[in-house]
């Protein structure tokens, strides 16, 4: 993705709906009762829709300043309840760091640079850019948290651009 003002756009609302500054609320969506997420501020127009608890995904439209539209949708999660059992974790603690992680990731969260971070020896998180594609605008990504080198969440991303 290379408009700077959907980066900046959906990093905001991503960002925003992980530190209680967006609106959350729900909505039908073909038969689905989904949660949603939505901000407007200077850097445009964000709106997310997910359904999950262990497992799910969903998809956040963005509107810049600029009038460029984009969609990143998403899917995974964390391990179910007794795998995280076996190994002394809930799925609060799990979403705790990925909320840690993302916060410190700021503005490069989710999008198409790879980032490391990690919190003493035993959590690491990484998101890796798996593939740009230049001729149509499509970013693929792979974000997922390891606890003591065993994955307790993934999740998979696409974004492109609304042309």
């Amino acid at each position: 993705m290379q408009d700077k003002e959907s980066k900046a756009i959906l990093a905001k609302g991503l960002l925003g709906g992980y530190v209680g500054k967006t609106v959350r609320g729900s909505t039908n969506r073909a038969g689905f009762e989904l949660k949603t997420s939505d901000y407007k501020g200077p850097e445009g127009t964000y709106h997310d829709e997910w359904d999950a608890d262990f497992n799910g995904g969903g998809q956040e439209l963005t509107i810049a300043p600029n009038g460029e539209v984009a969609t990143r949708v998403y899917a995974g999660g964390t391990l179910a309840k007794e795998e995280l059992e076996k190994i002394g974790l809930t799925k609060k603690e799990v979403i705790g760091k990925l909320v840690l992680f993302v916060n410190q990731a700021g503005d490069k969260t989710r999008l198409d640079s790879d980032i490391e971070l990690s919190e003493g020896e035993d959590w690491k998180y990484t998101y890796k850019v798996l593939r740009k594609v230049e001729e149509i605008p499509l970013d693929l990504g792979q974000e997922e948290i390891r606890y003591k080198d065993s994955l307790v969440f993934i999740h998979f991303h696409i974004i492109s651009p609304v042309i």
